[in-house]
């Protein structure tokens, strides 16, 4: 088994050696990029041009190649993908895979960023088995896995058109800080606090019955090992992850971060 994900999934440094990742397309004031390059820079160009960035998908044709060299060397191909209501990623790989049939299996992720780590993790634990027991076990763990996350500026969900799942409650009061959840793959506010004291709080409420827990940040690192501290006091396994997601963290902005938990 190979496996393929996206560039808005992220994974640990362990993990990324063994799954090849399709990139997004990023654009910024009319310069378009591949989802490679550093978050830092990514940021200092929306900056100094003043813009915000636009992202698209994968075309068909990136999948198509990526599947092509990776079945010179496996059997089959596990293809796992950011949600297909938050991108059209996961069906531009979807109309790719028709051209390998019974080579290459499409998973929705329902999520994104770093709860793909959980479930690529789980996969190379049962990279041995047949592909339907493999998608049977990622649906199980997929099912049983919740992502929270939160932002420090709205304005970046607003111009990228992702706050419509939180738009009802905070579209015009934007100083608010929103707990996001991912749910049935899109974005839903869970509750809204002035602060970030409060969604911390939320959040390491929520951590408490987890089996696993995943934290991701975006140039965020204070917080991030303010909540792994959280975690390691709790006895629950979990690592920190920083986000290299260009095509994400554009949507997101800045000092945004999440947990990602595995029940």
């Amino acid at each position: 088994m190979k496996i393929v994900i996206d560039s808005t999934l992220d994974v640990s440094d362990d993990l990324r050696k063994f799954v090849t990742v399709v990139p997004l397309n990023v654009e910024i004031a009319g310069h378009r990029f591949k989802d490679e390059k550093p978050l830092e820079e990514v940021f200092e160009i929306m900056r100094k041009s003043k813009s915000f960035a636009k992202t698209s998908q994968p075309s068909p044709k990136d999948f198509e190649a990526a599947y092509s060299e990776l079945l010179k060397e496996g059997d089959w191909i596990l293809s796992i993908h950011i949600s297909s209501k938050l991108s059209g990623t996961y069906n531009s790989a979807r109309i790719a895979s028709e051209k390998f049939k019974g080579k290459v299996f499409v998973f929705d992720s329902m999520s994104a960023s770093i709860a793909g780590h959980i479930l690529v993790k789980e996969a190379l634990k049962l990279s041995n088995e047949n592909p339907e027991k493999v998608l049977r076990e990622l649906k199980i763990v997929r099912d049983s896995t919740k992502f929270y996350l939160t932002v420090d500026n709205l304005e970046f969900l607003k111009r990228s058109g992702r706050l419509k799942g939180v738009e009802s409650i905070v579209s015009s009061i934007l100083k608010l800080r929103p707990l996001i959840e991912v749910v049935e793959g899109a974005l839903k506010t869970k509750k809204v606090h002035r602060g970030n004291a409060k969604v911390l709080k939320d959040m390491k409420k929520l951590m408490e019955n987890a089996k696993e827990i995943i934290v991701g940040h975006i140039l965020n690192p204070q917080v991030a090992n303010e909540l792994k501290k959280h975690a390691d006091s709790l006895g629950i396994p979990s690592e920190i992850i920083a986000v290299r997601s260009c095509a994400l963290s554009v949507h997101l902005g800045p000092k945004a971060y999440g947990i990602a938990l595995r029940m």
